[in-house]
C-alpha cells in the first residue's frame, strides 16, 4: 500500500526537516513545541519500547471480539495524525512494528486505534489541551472578537459576581428601598 493512499500526511515535507512554506521558526524550537503539545514525551518513549507486535495482535484480536458488527475504527482526529506523524519518527521501535503489521495482521486504523488505546493515559492530557484550545478558537471566530476582549469580558462577569457575592443581606435591604 502506497504513503499516498493515506488521508493524513506520512510523505516527508520539504528535504531535511526545516521544511519549506511553513512559518519562520527555528527548526529545533519548532520540534521542541511540538514534541510538548503532541504528547511524545520521553516516559511515552520509555512505554512504547516495551511494545511488541504481539501486543498488538492480541489487542486486535479483543477488540475485534467486542466490537459489534458494523463498528468502524473511525478517522484520526488533527491532532493523533500529528502525533502519530512525530511518534513515527521519534520511537523507531514503534516504526518498525507498524511495518511488520500493516496491512497484513491489521490494518492501518486499526492500528492506530489501538495505539492511542494503548497509550492512552501518556497522550490524553495533551490531547484534551488540543480539544480545549480548538474549542477557544472556534469561540473567538463565532463570536468575532480577539482572544484579548473575550479575557476582559470574562473577567469583568467573574469581579461582577464576586462583588455581588459579596454584599450582604443588608446592603440588598438598603438597595432594595
Amino acid at each position: 500500500m502506497a504513503f499516498s493512499s493515506f488521508s493524513w500526511p506520512f510523505r516527508r515535507r520539504g528535504s531535511g526537516g526545516g521544511g519549506g512554506g511553513g512559518p519562520s521558526k527555528p527548526a529545533a524550537a519548532t520540534a521542541a513545541g511540538d514534541e510538548e503539545e503532541l504528547g511524545v514525551t520521553p516516559q511515552l518513549l520509555d512505554f512504547l519500547r516495551t511494545l511488541s507486535p504481539d501486543t498488538f495482535k492480541s489487542s486486535a484480536l479483543q477488540l475485534q471480539g467486542s466490537a459489534g458488527p458494523g463498528v468502524d475504527a473511525g478517522d484520526l482526529t488533527g491532532w493523533q495524525e500529528r502525533h502519530a506523524v512525530l511518534v513515527l519518527s521519534k520511537a523507531k521501535e514503534l516504526a518498525t512494528i507498524r511495518y511488520d503489521l500493516c496491512p497484513r495482521h491489521v490494518k492501518d486504523k486499526q492500528f492506530w486505534r489501538i495505539y492511542f488505546l494503548l497509550a492512552k493515559s501518556y497522550t490524553s492530557p495533551y490531547e484534551l489541551r488540543a480539544i480545549q484550545r480548538e474549542k477557544v478558537r472556534k469561540m473567538e471566530t463565532e463570536n468575532g472578537k480577539a482572544k484579548d476582549v473575550i479575557t476582559v469580558e470574562v473577567e469583568m462577569q467573574e469581579s461582577k459576581c464576586s462583588r455581588d457575592s459579596q454584599m450582604s443581606p443588608a446592603d440588598e435591604d438598603s438597595q432594595d428601598s
